[in-house]
């Protein structure tokens, strides 16, 4: 143990030894001359005092000799070939700049150019390697950009999943289906699918599909490893049709994960519901209504002699009953359509879409001229059975009317849109009109093609020919529009600035200890997160205005994971406070208070290590709400600054600039000073220094904490000189 604190000293402590042993044996050389003359003196008669004074002038001549060498030695030699190491260090395992600082070993000789070229050297290396990885990749990451592409289009939403419910991958579909309001709830990779939507369902299906593995019924089950299953949300506002597929390993023999695919139903089963109960009631009145008309029938079969007022009563049921039936089943026939038409696919299309793909689709190669002009405005349809429909129409009308051109017109008229064919000459009479609608729209479609008058029908709507307003004739289609729930700000997907991290199939095969002091810092997720405030002094009543942070799971920074919200701090904005991060009084007037935002930046932290630049500042304003909000941050925390000091000494700049240089972090001059600016500025140096932290023995939490209370400690030591 003695000796591996002994292998722990630092260069300096070394350097400082080596001259303290020069100087205490100096010293003790002093002394031992003294000794001798001292016994001398006693016998010859030399005066003792002279001998003690040129001996106390010798001892402090050689310490104050050697120290002064020590200084200079320190100074030239010892402080530069540490921030030599480091920097090279940094180099090696975190892909610094290779950088020699101007000066730093100028008394070094050739060691500074020379590390200064291996370093070079060995970013070129770097350089060389990556690019042949790249080169060797690029097939498979094309592959991989075309799955992201597609899982990130699919109307579906895809989980996928650890046997724990871990997510290891989503699409954006998937976030937007199950994602909460509230920030700090939603999806992200490494957190539980069963804290979003109802576990029972999962446990159950997942449970079905590995007893069906283990007894090896997979093989010869017509649904192979996926079996569907109905659940809903949390807050239960939306009904979730999935189905849950198993992952096996490459053995085939263990399942490792599952698919799971979202489709929200809440409108299907809510209109299944409503059908059910219509059946129920249609069902009941018609029986009611029957058993009263054959009784009604069977007394005038069966009383001849039935005084005539009574003959007329049974008469006047039996026509009652009867209109009452007809109108029902009339009803019936109405929402059966209803039905029918509701259960058709439709979707958004935008007009100038729609017109320019009825203009290109040409069916009968016609050389025929169509312009189209009209509204920009959207429509709810089924575009692709529409434009056939169209397109039919336009052919039909050339031949017709003998035309060269036609104009396709769109326009917007309140409730409804209506696509108008113009054409010049008379109207097309019912009759023909009806004789089109009922042609098949695909030819040798046999009894099952679809006609012109199915796609009226499903769509709700009909068609006929009048007197265009302009002169000429036109074809009207009226076609609904989508309901303004649908066209609202933010219903649409938002994009990103940058491709956010969705996915990390590396989750598969993590395994962590029970305890977290005891798991490597590689495998700990963390949030790092930065505040900013009206001052400095939470203590003297100052308030938070924002706070942001970014996610790290397995060691990558998720840029798509993050949470940002102002806080409205109830008092004003200092303008020195406001020049420095750009808040103003107008930003957060609208902003939730800290009882809300709090309480949402928990939930998003849960489970996390927090990290934060200088964590002692952020956490006093974190810890300060904890009455008020009612949440406590009690996970543990990791402050940069004192692991960057455990990794570059103190003498080195430990500002989040100086860092951001040293590794090559992008700091925009527009995100500086802002919440999720640095937050995620801070995550990338958190990310680079966990990689020099492992060379120096600081491979697990427990470790970064006690290097970094080491630091706290020094730092009180060197506040009291």
């Amino acid at each position: 143990m003695a000796r591996r604190g002994v292998e722990n000293w630092s260069l300096r402590l070394r350097v400082f030894l080596f001259f303290a042993l020069i100087a205490l044996g100096g010293s003790a050389t002093v002394g031992a001359a003294l000794a001798f003359l001292f016994l001398s003196a006693e016998s010859g008669g030399i005066a003792l005092d002279r001998i003690v004074l040129a001996g106390l002038v010798s001892t402090f001549a050689i310490s104050g000799l050697a120290l002064w060498v020590w200084l200079k030695f320190d100074d030239h030699v010892a402080r530069p070939l540490m921030r030599l190491g480091a920097q090279l260090r940094a180099s090696v395992h975190a892909d610094a700049a290779p950088v020699v600082a101007t000066g730093t070993g100028r008394y070094l000789g050739l060691l500074a150019p020379a590390m200064q070229e291996a370093a070079q050297a060995l970013a070129e290396a770097r350089r060389d390697t990556d690019a042949s990885v790249s080169r060797a990749v690029a097939d498979a990451e094309r592959e991989k950009s075309r799955l992201e592409a597609v899982l990130r289009d699919l109307r579906q939403g895809v989980v996928i999943c650890t046997p724990d419910h871990n997510v290891l991958l989503y699409n954006r579909h998937a976030q937007a289906l199950l994602d909460h309001d509230v920030q700090g709830k939603g999806l992200g990779l490494e957190r539980k699918l069963t804290g979003l939507v109802r576990a029972q369902p999962l446990h159950h299906t997942l449970e079905r599909l590995m007893r069906r593995v283990r007894s090896g019924r997979h093989v010869a089950h017509p649904d192979g490893l996926s079996t569907p299953f109905l659940t809903a949300t949390l807050d239960g506002r939306d009904s979730l049709r999935g189905r849950m597929t198993l992952i096996l390993d490459a053995d085939g023999a263990s399942p490792i994960g599952y698919v799971a695919s979202f489709d929200a139903v809440t409108d299907e089963l809510a209109a299944g519901i409503w059908r059910d109960r219509l059946l129920h009631d249609v069902t009941r009145d018609m029986r009611q209504r029957i058993a009263a008309l054959a009784a009604a029938c069977e007394v005038l079969l069966r009383r001849a002699d039935l005084a005539p007022e009574d003959r007329a009563r049974f008469d006047g049921i039996v026509c009652g009953e009867t209109r009452e039936l007809a109108g029902r089943l009339d009803r019936l026939d109405q929402v059966a359509g209803d039905l029918l038409a509701g259960a058709w696919p439709m979707a958004e299309v935008y007009s100038p879409t729609l017109t320019d793909c009825i203009a290109a689709r040409r069916s009968e190669g016609r050389d025929l001229e169509i312009v189209t002009a009209g509204d920009a405005c959207w429509v709810l349809c089924d575009s692709a059975s529409i434009v056939e429909l169209a397109d039919r129409m336009v052919n039909r009308i050339a031949v017709h009317a003998r035309l060269d051109s036609v104009t396709l017109s769109l326009r917007d008229e309140g409730a409804r849109a209506c696509l108008d064919i113009v054409f010049a000459g008379a109207p097309v009479p019912a009759s023909v009109l009806d004789s089109w609608l009922d042609e098949p729209l695909e030819e040798g479609g046999g009894a099952t093609a679809l006609s012109g008058r199915d796609v009226l029908s499903r769509h709700k709507t009909e068609m006929w020919s009048d007197s265009a307003p302009g002169g000429g004739a036109r074809i009207r289609l009226p076609l609904a529009k989508p309901p303004e729930a649908l066209r609202r700000p933010g219903a649409a997907l938002s994009p990103v600035s940058e491709r956010p991290e969705f996915y990390d199939f590396d989750l598969f095969a993590r395994t962590l200890p029970i305890a977290i002091e005891d798991a490597p810092l590689a495998s700990l997720s963390y949030v790092v997160f930065d505040t900013e405030t009206t001052g400095l002094e939470p203590s003297r009543g100052d308030e938070m205005l924002s706070v942001a942070g970014v996610r790290i799971v397995n060691g990558r920074v998720l840029r798509g994971e993050t949470f940002n919200s102002f806080v409205n701090p109830g008092r004003s904005i200092p303008a020195a406070s406001t020049r420095v991060h750009g808040i103003t009084a107008e930003m957060v007037a609208e902003a939730p208070g800290v009882e809300t935002v709090l309480p949402a930046f928990h939930d998003f932290a849960q489970g996390s290590v927090l990290v934060a630049h200088n964590a002692a500042f952020d956490m006093t304003f974190l810890s300060k709400y904890s009455d008020r909000t009612g949440v406590r941050f009690d996970q543990p925390v990791l402050d940069t600054v004192l692991l960057a000091a455990h990794v570059f000494g103190t003498q080195e700049s430990l500002t989040l600039d100086a860092l951001a240089e040293r590794f090559q972090v992008a700091l925009p001059p527009e995100t500086r000073h802002t919440a999720l600016g640095d937050a995620l500025a801070t995550a990338e140096v958190l990310s680079r220094l966990l990689k020099l932290l492992a060379p120096l023995g600081v491979e697990t939490l427990a470790q970064a904490i006690e290097v970094s209370n080491r630091q706290v400690a020094l730092r009180r030591r060197q506040s009291g000189y």
